[in-house]
């Protein structure tokens, strides 16, 4: 936006007191002279109305007689009125009759009727005569006027210029008393804008607003030169904090950057750790894998070659299948971590949920003999008989490593003449339950499907609840579990994954 031109305060109240006077001088004028016109023509019309209705009544006998000279002698006396610039007497044809000085137009008339305009007035009347019809008519001349108006204005103006100096010298003297101080601010403002020296001030004692606005002024530039003064120290103040904390941040970067050193050689060390430790637990998971090749693979010969008892052939099946558990557990580990990692690929395929759980109550029955808790199974309220199915979309082997995950830790939580019940929901969706009447400790209850949480147990390694929750959520699934002291303990999976069949035999 562009500056606008700089006009001093005291031209503007000059100008604002000139202003004021003109205008209130020609308002002054106006109103005087428009009733004064307008008096002057009300005056002259009453004159000139009654001057025509006596110069009508002293027609009268001349125009009974029809003698137009005497008419004419009558019109003639209108010469000891000076605006009368002419007169006639018309006849009912508006025929003259009679004349003086320059005869105005017939005006047909039954009344006293004006007419006026700007510089004449014009006024007809009918003479009362008994055998005639006859209209007077003079018109008038308002020169008179003009030259009075000439005279007012001349004299106006004559008085505008009187005022106008008088003002004009009222004016400056008022200006110069009110441009001394806003001068002398002025010029502060400015010195103060250019050196920035606060300690300047304003010279001017009165007791108006004047003096109010010098007293404000310097009162604000005091204000101002303190707090320029807080402000210096203050900064100065902040730029010693500054060069301090830039010789702090200076040091810590260097400690900063010594620990990142020392961290990029710890993080080396712990990943030559870390790949030793995987080494050794893949040759361990090896060799573990080849010893068990033996406990499962001889118990099968000894099974196929026949001739053993009935309990013989039992406990060889238990044999076999405590292997394979042992061979799923150290499976289960490398699972975990590439579970942790994200990176593990399931391989869907239809489960039978039904044949799941009653393989591990066949494969916990020793467990179940030797704590003396007894195990319930049923499907949609039912006791199970075994010819049940329960079909879920997922991956056998950690599907039956979560339930027996969970199925273990309820038996080993109960106490002798406990029940731990499995049930399985197969309607609107699928859910598997397990309950048993021991709480959770209150130690462990917030942390329950965390990483070796254990509690109590003396050879429990905390991994069961934290795979069987890998395994849960790597299917899709819900896992909560809920405790208390009255109910016991309750663990539910929701299985939201894509069910492939859901049967129930007859």
């Amino acid at each position: 936006m562009p500056d606008k031109p700089f006009t001093p305060l005291g031209r503007k109240l000059v100008a604002a007191i000139m202003g004021t006077t003109l205008l209130a001088l020609v308002l002054s004028f106006v109103l005087n002279i428009l009733p004064m016109a307008y008096s002057y023509r009300m005056n002259i019309t009453a004159k000139a109305q009654s001057l025509t209705e006596l110069m009508a009544t002293s027609l009268v006998a001349a125009i009974d007689f029809q003698d137009a000279s005497a008419a004419k002698e009558n019109l003639a006396t209108l010469t000891l009125v000076p605006n009368v610039t002419g007169a006639a007497v018309y006849n009912e044809d508006n025929d003259l009759f009679a004349a003086y000085g320059s005869p105005p137009a017939p005006t047909p008339a039954q009344a006293l009727t004006t007419r006026a305009s700007l510089s004449d007035l014009l006024v007809a009347v009918p003479v009362k005569s008994a055998d005639h019809s006859t209209v007077l008519v003079i018109e008038f001349t308002l020169t008179e006027q003009w030259s009075a108006l000439e005279n007012y204005v001349f004299l106006a103006l004559t008085v505008f210029l009187v005022v106008l100096i008088i003002c004009f010298k009222v004016a400056g003297f008022f200006r110069r008393q009110l441009e001394g101080p806003l001068q002398k601010m002025t010029e502060t403002i400015s010195g103060i804008s250019s050196s920035k020296d606060y300690s300047r001030r304003v010279s001017h004692v009165s007791n108006d607003e004047l003096g109010m606005l010098v007293h404000e002024f310097n009162a604000m530039l005091r204000e101002i030169q303190t707090r320029d003064a807080e402000l210096n120290r203050h900064q100065e103040h902040l730029e010693h904090m500054v060069q301090e904390r830039t010789l702090e941040l200076e040091a810590s970067q260097q400690e900063l950057l010594r620990k990142n050193q020392l961290l990029v050689l710890e993080i080396q060390r712990r990943g030559k750790a870390e790949m030793i430790k995987d080494e050794i637990e893949r040759i361990n998971r090896h060799d573990l894998k080849s010893g068990l090749s033996l406990v499962i693979g001889y118990p099968e010969l000894l099974l196929k070659q026949g001739g053993l008892t009935q309990e013989q052939s039992k406990m060889l099946r238990r044999v076999s299948a405590a292997g394979y558990r042992m061979l799923d557990m150290i499976q289960n580990q490398l699972n975990i971590f590439k579970m942790e990692k994200g990176i593990y690929t399931l391989n869907l395929s239809p489960q039978d949920g039904v044949e799941i759980v009653c393989a591990l109550e066949e494969e916990f029955t020793p467990l179940l003999a030797s704590q003396g808790v007894s195990l319930d199974i049923t499907l949609n309220g039912r006791e199970v008989i075994g010819d049940e199915s329960m079909m879920l979309n997922g991956e056998g082997p950690l599907v039956r490593a979560m339930l027996r995950n969970l199925i273990q830790n309820a038996i080993e939580a109960c106490n002798k003449g406990d029940r731990v019940s499995i049930e399985l929901e197969d309607s609107s969706s699928t859910c598997i339950t397990i309950a048993n009447p021991t709480p959770v400790p209150v130690e462990i209850r917030r942390r329950f499907f965390e990483k070796y949480t254990t509690f109590g147990k003396e050879n429990g390694t905390g991994l069961g609840t934290y795979f069987a929750s890998l395994i849960a959520r790597l299917h899709g699934a819900n896992i909560a579990m809920n405790t208390d002291d009255t109910t016991g303990t309750v663990i539910r999976i929701l299985w939201k994954g894509p069910i492939q069949q859901r049967k129930t035999s007859n």
